[in-house]
Formats: structure tokens, sequence, C-alpha cells
């Protein structure tokens, strides 16, 4: 039964797909008709394997650029035609995953994301620039869909593993790709505007790695990654090595990213991370070579770097503090008036430019997102709608913490403290992020997911 509820699927794709290479092709229009059979190819593949589909929009959440670079000839983007074939596969395979899509639908991390989708809809009804709430709808839609595919996909121990190890990898690639743009001075896989112009409106030379956001928010990407091998490499002698040399690559490109933000989340992480071991023997000598590492890098690392670090205590100097002061302010004001459920998706950037604020230090006639991703939710959704995304935020960290105190083995273990780091990183980064539209901040509650509820799996399996 099960064969044939995927090959009466495939058939029909085959059959639609072909037909809709050959009218393509009769049309003059070869990028469709290659778009269609690249279509039909991958679709064929995720009925038979729906698991390869949420790695791919894993691997593209970070690596966007480079997805754009491989597959930009696609009339519909990559990462969304992947997610909607990953559904019709989900759909075609429908009893294989009976069992977790129940376990998905009962858990509180899933459920407060799909809440919050719910509340996108109330918070529309205020707002003053409904295609910008529209368009953040959209947004969010896609978003929890990859939340969804995560915890429904990943239902084996196996698939968590490699969903977590794509977070290391993807950190890496992007690092590598980081430090050749900054040592060339070029810009090898970055295409949208808010990667490019980064290097010249700032002064600096800086860039996004393998992503197409923005240099400061894809080092909030790519500090993941480098955070969960630093852990790893603590908590585990497997693959110690390898790791601590990721580590070491990512740290040097989270330098010459640029970003405060990325640093200051860097440099939190690190103290948790000497104090949950101060008992370890060895801490003395491993701190003096970070130590002497650190001075054997000083001549690398620019003037520019430790100027921006500094404008973060004195920032006279730096316009862009003065803007995220404004911001906030302008934030705060906005929640005050509309407390309950918000401005609306989107809509601080249409808020921004109201004539009452003109006079704040810092604003500008172009609209500009609120630089924090708490106080953003508050504002465009209320306390109702922030209420349902932080508590998907705080039950994914609670059950990282559940898997770490009772793993189903040691590994696991490991897996939860190390991706519990990872994500406070990320979420302390994003105190000075708009990240509430970050495909990440949806990616890492969906993995958190899945690890639970293969680690209880497990352990009722035992």
């Amino acid at each position: 039964m099960s064969a044939l509820m995927i090959l009466i699927p495939t058939l029909a794709l085959a059959l639609f797909g072909a037909l809709a290479v050959l009218i393509a092709g009769l049309a003059g229009l070869p990028a469709l008709a290659l778009g269609a059979g690249f279509a039909l190819a991958g679709g064929a593949v995720l009925l038979i394997q729906p698991f390869l589909g949420v790695a791919a929009l894993a691997t593209f959440s970070q690596l966007d650029a480079v997805e754009k670079l491989l597959f930009g000839f696609l009339p519909i983007s990559f990462f969304k035609l992947t997610a909607a074939a990953s559904v019709f596969a989900i759909l075609a395979n429908s009893l294989h995953y009976r069992d977790q899509i129940r376990r998905m639908l009962r858990n509180p991390v899933v459920v407060m994301g799909i809440v919050f989708l719910m509340l996108t809809l109330v918070s529309l009804a205020g707002a003053e620039d409904k295609a910008l709430a529209v368009s953040a709808i959209q947004s969010s839609v896609s978003l929890v869909l990859l939340l969804i595919l995560v915890v429904v996909l990943a239902n084996s121990r196996r698939k968590v593993e490699i969903l977590i190890w794509i977070l290391v990898g993807s950190s890496l690639v992007s690092a590598l790709i980081l430090l050749v743009d900054v040592t060339l001075g070029v810009q090898l896989v970055a295409q949208s505007d808010a990667a490019t112009t980064a290097r010249t409106a700032e002064g600096v030379a800086r860039s996004s790695g393998g992503s197409d956001y923005n240099p400061t928010t894809a080092a909030s990407m790519l500090l993941v990654g480098v955070v969960f091998a630093l852990v790893h490499a603590f908590e585990s002698p497997v693959w110690r090595l390898r790791l601590l040399t990721i580590a070491g690559i990512g740290t040097i490109a989270v330098v010459f990213s640029f970003a405060r933000s990325a640093a200051l989340a860097y440099f939190v992480i690190a103290l948790a991370l000497v104090w949950r071991h101060r008992h370890w023997r060895y801490l003395p000598l491993g701190g003096f070579a970070v130590f002497l590492a650190g001075l054997s890098m000083l001549p690398f690392i620019p003037a520019e770097y430790w100027e921006r670090l500094a404008s973060i205590v004195g920032g006279a100097g730096d316009p862009t503090l003065g803007r995220r002061f404004t911001y906030n302010l302008i934030g705060i004001d906005l929640f005050l008036h509309h407390p309950i459920f918000g401005v609306g998706p989107s809509n601080f950037v249409h808020h921004f430019t109201n004539v009452e604020y003109r006079y704040l230090p810092g604003r500008t006639l172009l609209g500009r997102e609120l630089h924090n991703m708490y106080l953003s939710v508050v504002v465009q959704y209320g306390i109702v709608g922030a209420f349902a995304f932080f508590g998907m935020l705080v039950m994914s960290i609670k059950q990282l913490r559940a898997v770490a105190r009772s793993p189903s083995c040691d590994a696991m273990r490991v897996y939860a403290v190390a991706l519990t780091y990872a994500f406070a990183a990320y979420l302390l980064a994003s105190l000075f992020l708009p990240n509430e539209y970050t495909k990440y901040t949806w990616l890492l509650p969906g993995i958190s997911a899945a690890l639970y509820i293969v680690n209880e799996k497990e352990r009722s399996d035992r």
C-alpha cells in the first residue's frame, strides 16, 4: 500500500512535469523548460527521500547567496520550491509520517509557532500599511513551514545529527568565503544590496560570507556553527581536533565580519563556557594557549575592528549606534500606544518616518527596521503575539536542557549542550538585530524540538 501511494504521485509528477517541459520548450522559454525539468527530477527524489528536502533547506538557510548562484536560473525560488515539494512528499508518505506528525502537533515549540502565525492575522487588522503586513505574513508562513518540516522529517537520531552538522558545515563554508572576500577585496557569491553595500556604506571591507543577508545578520548565523563546534570540542573527544580547527577558522571570520553584536555574544558565551568548565584541570593551560593565540593574531586584526568595538562604549563617532538608540525609543513609544496587538507585521518601518519622530537623533526619512528582535516582535505583534513567539524560543531552550539532563546516550547530551550554547549565542546577538524573519530563528527551534522528540522516543524504546 505504501509503495503504491508513492508510485501514483510519482507517475502523476512525471506526467505533469514532462508536459510542463514540453509546453515551455514549444513556447520558446528555455529557462522555464530547464526549471521544470529540474523540478521534475528533484520532486521525484524527494518523494523517495523527503528528508533530503529539509537538509537542503537547512543548508541554504545560511548559504542563501550560494543557493542563488547555483539555482538563480529557476523561475521560482529554490527555497520555496523545495519547501513546497517537501510538503507534497510528506502528504504522499503520510502513512509513514503519521506518528511523527502527531508528536509534532503535541510539541509546545511547534504549537507556539503555529499560534504565533495565527496571531499575525490578528495584528494585520491594525496595520496601517497592509502591503508591508501581508508581505511579512507571507514570510512568516514560509518560516513556520520550515519549523514544521524540520520536526516532521528529522524523525531519527541520524537525521537530526545531519541537520546539526549542516549548521557546522554551513558556518565553515561561509567563514571561508568571508575570509577570501576580505583578503582579496571581492564578493565571491553575495548578490543582494544588503550584503554588497555594507563595505562602502560603513567604510570597512565587510563580507556576508555565503549569505545574502547583511554582514551583521550573517555573522549571527555564522556564530551558531562556530559556538557549537567549540562547545562540542569541550564536551566530547569525538572529532575534537577537527572541531577546534573549525571553531578557530570561524572565530577569525567573526572578527573579520566586523559585527559587534556577534563579538559581544561570543564573548558572553565564552565566559559561560569557562565557568561551566572552571574545575577542569587543564583550564589554566588552555586559557594561556588562547591568550598566546590571541597575541599572535593582533598584528593581523585591522585597526577599524578595535574602533568599532570601542564605539560600543563611546559611540559618539559611530552614527549607526545613534540610529539604533532612536529605533528603540520609537519602538517603546509605539508599544505604549499599541500594547495588545501591536502596530502590525513589519509596520515599524512605516511608523519610523512619522512626523512626530522627526527630531529624534539618527532618525532618517527612509523606513528602517528595529534592530532588536525582542522589542521588534512586541512592537509589531503586541503582548499577545510576543507571548507566542517568546514561548517558542523559551520552550526550545527548555527542551534542549531536558535532553541534556536525561539523554538517551552521551552523544545526545553533547548535542543538546552544544546546541544550547549555540542557540543562546544567536539569541544574544538578536538583541541588536531584527532577526524575527531570519530563517535561523525558526530553524534552530525546529532542530531543538526534533532532538527532544527523538530523545524521548529513544528513551521510551529502551
